[in-house]
């Protein structure tokens, strides 16, 4: 007996259903809420990456002092235990008949610098932070202390001068003094401007005579 084979063929009567398909589109709302993600992860994050550059600068620009500060002990001791006379602002010199040279020229033996140029071996002059350009005009991020001009290093005695007890009377007297500016608060370096705000200290950095770097402080008021 032959049994009856059943069949595999789907019925042609029986309509098919075909499975939903999904848009793979970004709603208008979705867009939105996307971009304003976004933002707020970049506003959380910008300060952050901003704080990070400002250490980043700082430190450099405190290498860049120490490295001058060890420059300038070098020239003093090739010069007798004296120190450099340079300008404090090579652009406004104070004696404009017999200006001084630039504080670059004259360490630019000991940093390895071209003199009168602002060449890569002058680099160490460059604080990244100098958003002045004082670089390009001075040949220098870095302000001298005019007030070492020609001193003994460690020596920091400064010539006998006068003081009228009396503002304009001679015969009030006067008295003779000295300034003392000992090697570990006298500054050699510091930044001609506030390139690393600190608030509410202010934002420089500075090299001082004994070797150390520091930030310097703000005068209380």
């Amino acid at each position: 007996m032959t049994l009856p084979m059943k069949s595999t063929l789907p019925h042609t009567n029986r309509p098919r259903s075909e499975p939903p398909t999904r848009a793979l589109a970004f709603t208008l709302i979705e867009l939105l809420v996307v971009i304003a993600t976004v933002a707020i992860l970049a506003a959380l994050l910008l300060p952050a990456v901003g704080r990070t550059k400002a250490r980043v600068f700082n430190t450099a620009c405190v290498n860049n002092l120490r490295q001058l500060g060890i420059a300038t002990r070098l020239y003093a001791d090739e010069n007798h235990e004296r120190l450099p006379s340079a300008e404090i602002l090579p652009t406004q010199p104070v004696d404009p008949r017999h200006p001084l040279p630039r504080i670059c020229d004259v360490l630019a033996t000991q940093v390895g610098k071209t003199v009168a140029t602002n060449s890569n071996a002058g680099a160490v002059f460059r604080c990244p932070a100098d958003n002045w350009g004082r670089f390009v005009s001075e040949g220098s991020s870095y302000e001298w202390n005019t007030d070492l001009n020609g001193q003994r290093m460690d020596e920091t005695r400064t010539d006998t001068a006068f003081l009228l007890l009396k503002k304009g009377d001679f015969s009030g007297g006067i008295t003779n003094f000295v300034i003392t500016m000992p090697p570990g608060t006298t500054p050699l370096l510091l930044d001609y401007d506030e390139f690393h705000p600190r608030l509410p200290k202010l934002g420089k950095n500075v090299a001082f005579m004994d070797g150390h770097v520091a930030p310097l402080e703000a005068a209380p008021y």
